[in-house]
């Protein structure tokens, strides 16, 4: 055989040999056209009978969290990720499987360790409480007009302020009031 042909030929042959066993890596088998997508294989995760609820709740005005820890109720066994996070529009689901759900949810409150100390809808001090952990609950009226305190006082307490102890809110009423 000629050497000036052989040369050209066997690259065309190296060249086509590269070109099939290109095709046939990137041609999908079978086997893979069976399987589902992960998004596939995501959706079909459920929650199931006995599965549990985390539920975080974040305070923003104290910084604090609380976790609760719930049984799901049965409405939800059986239901993809959406129609979970339609039954709890406030939260952020941060994990969704079959045993247990994760959900979080900023409040912009004070956490049940807190006393809170602000006016009510008729301007009289009041002390509430965090008691359910997403509202707050009337613990006692002292029968003090906010526009009894100074002006930066009511600035303060208008949209509550925390105190931890009853003793820290009684020493910081005394010192706003003398």
């Amino acid at each position: 055989m000629n050497r000036s042909l052989t040369r050209p030929l066997l690259m065309a042959l190296g060249v086509m040999a590269m070109l099939i066993a290109a095709a046939l890596l990137l041609t999908p088998s079978s086997a893979a056209d069976d399987m589902p997508s992960a998004e596939a294989q995501a959706d079909a995760v459920t929650p199931q009978e006995g599965c549990e609820l985390l539920q975080t709740l974040s305070y923003t005005r104290c910084g604090h969290a609380v976790v609760r820890r719930l049984t799901a109720p049965v409405e939800i066994y059986g239901q993809p990720l959406d129609g979970v996070q339609a039954m709890y529009p406030a939260w952020r689901i941060t994990e969704f499987g079959a045993k247990q759900i994760k959900m979080e949810q900023q409040l912009q409150m004070y956490c049940p360790d807190h006393m809170v100390l602000m006016p009510d809808g008729a301007g009289m001090l009041c002390v509430f409480e965090n008691k359910y952990g997403d509202a707050l609950a009337l613990v006692k009226e002292l029968n003090i007009p906010l526009k009894s305190l100074p002006a930066a006082a009511q600035e303060d307490v208008q949209p509550g302020l925390g105190f931890s102890t009853p003793e820290e809110l009684e020493m910081w009423l005394e010192s706003v009031e003398s």
